[in-house]
This record gives structure tokens, sequence and C-alpha cells, in this order.
């Protein structure tokens, strides 16, 4: 019964925490297009940022909170976001469509931002820890992606997967559920992060990397889910498969380059031993996989196989 409420806790705050990073990306997706922002490019920032939110905020009050565990939260995190992205995320919305198509773009901009963001990241982290110097490094290679993907999306002509939405009116409405939004991921983070510590001194055998790589990387994983899904569903796969690649490049180097200022991030043993390994196969499959005009629904199945495996390495039953 002790485990219960906590388990409880930990997955209504998951719950609270991707809704409140949905309503904030949406409400400020619509102020974003009222000022004029093209659909790309309130896509690549806003939208790729939001979804990604909830790995953010988790990561940044578990380095304020201080502690070994909390140091060591933001790299199983992001390892764990990683692996859910490319193996649940891109595999779900190829299989719920059937098949997705790989534009061209994706492979000339987002492919190689994609792969360096991961090189660089496992780079860093080989020493087992990640510093602010690397933090500024991963900051630096981030403005670069964005400033180059918005160039080279100007550069070109207008792809009916982007069409420009039109808003016509926002209101007091959006704005108060843009900071309605921001604080209660705020809370709901906070929530998560005392949750998961609690339930890690609870539960024999188990630390607080495992339950951060598995329950909360796969919960925070969820809005870029909803997000690749929609865009799946809508016909609309080149953003359905940027959201995953973006997605992966902001978490690799901002989810990690600016909590690195408040600390010196650690790397867990799970983190080092399996979720790295995983990481390295799971990118390796993806950049195999997209590297062509299409992707099968039984290459969206071999996907979630892998998936499967990591948890059952992660949870000692394989």
């Amino acid at each position: 019964m002790g485990i219960i409420l906590p388990s409880i806790f930990l997955v209504v705050s998951l719950a609270f925490l991707v809704k409140s990073a949905d309503v904030f990306t949406n409400a400020s997706e619509r102020i974003g297009l009222y000022f004029g922002l093209s659909s790309f490019i309130v896509g690549a920032t806003i939208v790729s940022i939001g979804s990604s939110l909830p790995e953010l905020t988790t990561s940044l009050i578990s380095v304020l909170s201080g502690g070994t565990e909390q140091l060591s939260f933001t790299i199983d995190n992001v390892i764990g976001s990683n692996i859910a992205n490319i193996l649940l995320v891109g595999s779900v919305a190829t299989i719920v469509v059937g098949t997705l198509r790989v534009k061209e773009k994706l492979i000339s901009v987002d492919l190689p931002f994609f792969f360096v963001s991961t090189a660089l990241f496992l780079l860093f982290v080989m020493d087992r820890m990640f510093t602010w110097q690397e933090g500024v490094i991963s900051l630096i290679l981030l403005v670069i992606f964005v400033i180059y993907t918005i160039n080279n999306e100007a550069s070109k002509e207008a792809d009916p997967e982007d069409a420009q939405e039109k808003v016509k009116k926002i209101g007091v409405k959006e704005c108060a559920l843009v900071v309605g939004g921001a604080i209660g991921v705020y809370f709901s983070a906070k929530y998560t992060i005392s949750n998961v510590l609690v339930l890690a001194t609870m539960i024999p055998g188990v630390d607080s990397s495992l339950i951060t790589m598995l329950v909360v990387a796969l919960g925070t994983s969820l809005p870029e889910m909803v997000v690749s899904v929609r865009a799946a569903i809508k016909g609309k796969h080149a953003v359905a498969l940027g959201n995953v690649f973006g997605s992966n490049t902001f978490n690799s180097l901002a989810v990690t380059g600016i909590p690195a200022f408040f600390g010196t991030l650690k790397v867990s043993d799970n983190a080092y031993y399996l979720g790295i390994p995983f990481l390295i196969v799971a990118t390796l499959a993806f950049i195999f996989i997209t590297h062509d005009d299409k992707i099968p629904k039984w290459e969206g199945y071999a996907l979630i196989i892998i998936y499967l495996a990591f948890m059952g390495k992660l949870l000692g039953l394989v």
C-alpha cells in the first residue's frame, strides 16, 4: 500500500505536466501565427521547444534541487526520452498511417543535425559528466541549427505540408493559457521529481535512474507522440518525422546545455551501461530507416521491438 500512493501521484503529476505543456504550446502557437510568423517557423521553434518543455523543466528543477540523484536525473531523462522518441514516437506514427514518406529536406537538414547533436552529446557524457563548458558548445550548435533551418526553408518554394495557417484574433484567453500552462508545467514537474525520489527509496533494488529512464522519459515524450501522430494523420509526414529529429536535437543540446550552468551533470550506472548503448543503436537504426523515401509499417514494429528489449534490459527481464 505504501508505494501505491506515490505511484498514483507520479502518474497524475506526469499527466498534468504533459497537459500543461500542450496548453502552453497551443496558446503560444496561436499567438505566434497571429503576429505573422510563418507556420514553419512556429513549428520549428515554438512547437519543438514546447514539446520538449517537460524534459527541460524537470531537468532544471532536478539540478536546482541539488543532490547526487538529482544531478544524474537530466542525463537519465534525455537518454530515456530520446530513445522513446526514436523507437516509440516515430514507430507509432508510422503504424497509424501505414507508411511515412521521408521528404528530401529532412535528409539534407534535419538528419545531419540529429546525428551531430546525438554524437556530440554522447562524446560529452563518455567521462560520466556534463560540464557548463560543454553546455556552451551545445547551445551554440543549437543556435546554428535553428538559424540554418529557418534560412534553408526561406530559400525554398512553399511546401503544401507547410501551408500558412491564419489566426485572425487572439485575446486574454490565449495570454492566460500561456501563463497558466507555464505555471502548470513548473508545479507538475516539481511534483514529478519528488515522487520519483520517493518511489526510488521505497522500492527495493530500484533506483531513481531506472524510474526516470522508463516512466518519466516515456511520460515526457507524450507531447512529441501527440504532435507526430496528429501530423501523420493529416498527411504532414515531414512534420511528423521532423518533430522526432527536432525534439531529439533540442533534448541533446538544450535540455542538457541549460541545466549544466547550474551544476555539473552526472551519468548514472543505468544510463552509462544500458542507456547509452541503446541510444546508439536506436539512433543508427533511425538514420538507416529514414535514409530512404519511406518508412513502411514493418519497420515501425521493428522499432517497438527494440524499445521492448530496452525496457526488458533495464528491468532485468532479458
